[in-house]
């Protein structure tokens, strides 16, 4: 699968996306197959012309120039998601920081992106989206794109009256040289548990326990993947703080249906070393 990666040049958004990659195909005939895993990111789908077929934790886009454009947000998962690419295909995704996404929203994550995938249709109405689509896609240039996209996402923005506290607390998740526990984070943002747990839930998408544990092995898959090749497992695991290594064994069974070794064995990176994704053949 190729791609081409590309990031933030406006000082605002770079605080809020980690990264943009394109994916352009030619053919009615491609098709790509593959399971992406849990990630505490955020992410978004345009396409110019597509379909799609949502389940559970399945997802399939059939690209077509007689289809509409299509937007697809993913929301959060705790299992691999089954993602399938068909057809001739034109189409950004914008990689947001853990709460990124929700500054360019008008309704809470969750209400948004409350399953893993789902049609994102918020923009579609307003008078200014249709422009945007029809001039993002009539260049090919793509760092004329991205001054398109970036444009078009500034018109979106709003600021988040949570973000101070949200941000304190997911420092606090990924500190993983200090477990904080999550009565002690509750406690440092001035927020009962019961309701630090209801907020982190309407903006995140999951419970800060959850969060925690897939920032834990995405820790671990950057520390392993990206920085350390040659590192023991045992070590990787022991720097993402899984507190043995039965434990290291059974979240990467629960969250890649694989054991740690058969897993880096099986998976390929994208996207600058960012996107780590395992082909399905």
């Amino acid at each position: 699968m190729q791609i081409q990666t590309y990031y933030p040049q406006n000082p605002l958004l770079k605080k809020y996306i980690k990264y943009y990659y394109f994916l352009k195909t030619e053919s009615a005939d491609y098709t790509t197959n593959y399971y992406a895993f849990p990630n505490t990111l955020q992410s978004l789908n345009i396409h110019n012309h597509g379909r799609c077929e949502i389940e559970d934790n399945a997802v399939c886009v059939w690209g077509d120039q007689k289809l509409n454009p299509l937007i697809i947000v993913q929301g959060r998962y705790d299992l691999p998601l089954r993602v399938q690419l068909k057809g001739i295909l034109d189409k950004v995704t914008i990689i947001f920081e853990p709460m990124g996404f929700n500054h360019f929203i008008t309704s809470p994550f969750l209400q948004v992106a409350g399953h893993p995938s789902q049609i994102f249709s918020e923009w579609d109405h307003h008078d200014s989206h249709q422009p945007f689509i029809e001039s993002f896609f009539g260049t090919m240039n793509y760092e004329e794109r991205i001054t398109i996209l970036e444009d078009y996402l500034l018109s979106k923005y709003r600021p988040l009256n949570e973000e101070l506290m949200l941000d304190k607390a997911l420092k606090l998740l990924t500190d993983f040289n200090n477990e904080f526990p999550v009565l002690k984070i509750a406690e440092s943002i001035n927020l009962t548990p019961r309701t630090f747990n209801r907020l982190f839930y309407k903006h995140i998408g999951v419970s800060p326990v959850s969060f925690r544990k897939i920032a834990r092995f995405r820790h671990s898959l950057t520390n392993k993947m990206q920085y350390t090749q040659f590192k023991k497992l045992t070590e990787i695991g022991y720097e993402s703080n899984f507190f043995d290594q039965s434990y290291f064994i059974k979240i990467y069974k629960n969250l890649t249906g694989s054991s740690p070794s058969k897993f880096f064995n099986t998976v390929e990176k994208l996207a600058d070393d960012q996107l780590i994704l395992k082909q399905i053949k």
